[in-house]
């Protein structure tokens, strides 16, 4: 938010007169939005949602994150809250939940095999930017004697059935069997 500061605004009326107050608060103008400005980006570093460059940059060096060169600010943001939601103990409820609030409840399928100690998880092809937080944050939580299965759930014939071959021609195999249509 852009603060409109006139720091003559303060002075008697009889003062503002003066070239030295004047020029006093052409100098402490610019400084004072500044300050305005640093307040608001420390009041949005609070909270990962609206948290700056910085404020994410921070919080990864406390958790010993190392973001990619690639990564987008949204993907550190996720990377961070998926980080932030590991909670113990892990229940298949907690996973559940916890799959739920990062992937949304229609972005991902969880099988679990108790018998044959296998956690299988296919996440939905519109989430692959954050696929490696949620294989990170599933290595962390999951048991060391399961094995982990996790995949990006591809494009199924199912889907792609509502589209006539006229309009899936425009696309390679490989766009319709790993792109978003």
């Amino acid at each position: 938010m852009d603060r409109d500061i006139d720091v003559l605004s303060y002075l008697p009326p009889v003062l503002r007169e003066f070239k030295e107050n004047q020029e006093i608060a052409k100098v402490e103008n610019p400084q004072i939005v500044r300050l305005w400005q640093a307040t608001e980006q420390a009041m949005n570093d609070q909270f990962i949602e609206t948290s700056t460059e910085y404020g994410v940059s921070r919080r990864e060096r406390m958790l010993h994150i190392f973001p990619a060169g690639t990564d987008t600010l949204e993907t550190r943001k996720f990377r961070l809250l998926t980080r932030y939601n590991e909670q113990a103990p892990y229940t298949r409820r907690v996973l559940r939940n916890l799959m739920n609030s990062l992937c949304g409840e229609d972005g991902y399928t969880l099988s679990i095999d108790v018998a044959q100690k296998v956690i299988s998880v296919r996440v939905e092809l519109t989430v692959r930017g954050m696929f490696d937080a949620v294989v990170d944050m599933l290595e962390r939580i999951t048991p060391v004697n399961m094995v982990m299965d996790v995949q990006l759930r591809f494009n199924q014939q199912s889907n792609l059935s509502k589209y006539t071959h006229a309009q899936l021609s425009q696309y390679t195999h490989d766009q319709l069997r790993n792109e978003v249509i």
